[in-house]
């Protein structure tokens, strides 16, 4: 599979990946901070011996996907929109995984959407009912309370450390395991190829995400690991009970990475089903 560059209609480049089926229907991809679009391959490749059409894509800053400064959540289900009118895809479904969890639920507002599953799925900051960093390790509050103080010194602490190592138990096992190889893979690529996505990722994160949860009207699966400690089950709850069409799905003794891993064939499902109803 080669990645491919749309135009978008301000000038910058969008990178995404086909699996090379045909057809008008998709299930679209959001990657977590730091991983490439490479992290879902074998996903795509899943999909695709199935006969479904699946993209994953690199939002702004990541790859060779142009960066957008102030980037807003909004921001990335708009440039997700230009490239199902690219595509002419008229039923799509994304899956977002941790950071790419929020823009996911933005293009719950498109009418092509016809669902969305997010994974470890952010919830907005600063909300008046929701702890943000209630249950969050330590490293991650960290990075957030860097990136408001001063998102230069973020790309200095991250770029110092290098990818996160402190994980939960469930997560240790895991990532223990040959599954989790595209993981590092992917995220090793965003390391070579520059660290401006944290930059727009952060900015989306810690900003007014441009729309109301409330206002997704598609089916919403929300999978959360009852042990994730980097996006901690108060994110996943609190989007359950914004979202009127949502469904909680989760996890005991699962982690922020595990559950990914674990329950890939079921979160999969979960966005075919939403595909075809």
């Amino acid at each position: 599979m080669t990645t491919e560059l749309l135009t978008l209609s301000d000038g910058r480049t969008l990178e995404y990946l086909s699996n090379g089926v045909e057809g008008e229907s998709a299930i679209i991809f959001h990657q977590g901070t730091l991983a490439d679009l490479i992290v879902f391959n074998s996903r795509l490749d899943d999909l695709a011996d199935r006969g479904i059409r699946a993209l994953s894509f690199n939002r702004s800053g990541y790859g060779r996907s142009s960066g957008l400064d102030n980037r807003m959540v909004i921001d990335t289900g708009n440039d997700v929109a230009q490239l199902l009118d690219h595509l002419r895809l008229t039923n799509v479904v994304s899956i977002g995984f941790s950071g790419g969890g929020p823009p996911a639920l933005a293009t719950g507002l498109d009418e092509r959407c016809s669902g969305v599953v997010t994974v470890g799925g952010l919830a907005p900051f600063g909300q008046p009912d929701l702890d943000f960093y209630d249950g969050m390790k330590a490293g991650d509050i960290l990075e957030y309370e860097t990136a408001l103080r001063d998102i230069n010194a973020l790309l200095d602490l991250l770029g110092a450390d290098g990818p996160e190592t402190n994980w939960c138990r469930p997560d240790r096992e895991a990532l223990a395991s040959p599954k989790s190889d595209e993981v590092r893979t992917a995220v090793a690529k965003t390391f070579e190829t520059g660290l401006r996505c944290l930059v727009d990722d952060y900015s989306s994160y810690l900003s007014p995400w441009g729309f109301d949860v409330g206002d997704i009207e598609v089916p919403v699966t929300l999978f959360q690991g009852a042990l994730d400690e980097n996006v901690p089950p108060g994110h996943g709850r609190w989007l359950a009970r914004k979202i009127p069409t949502a469904h909680l799905a989760e996890k005991a003794g699962e982690g922020h990475i595990s559950i990914g891993l674990r329950y890939g064939p079921e979160i999969l499902d979960a966005a075919v089903n939403h595909l075809t109803t």
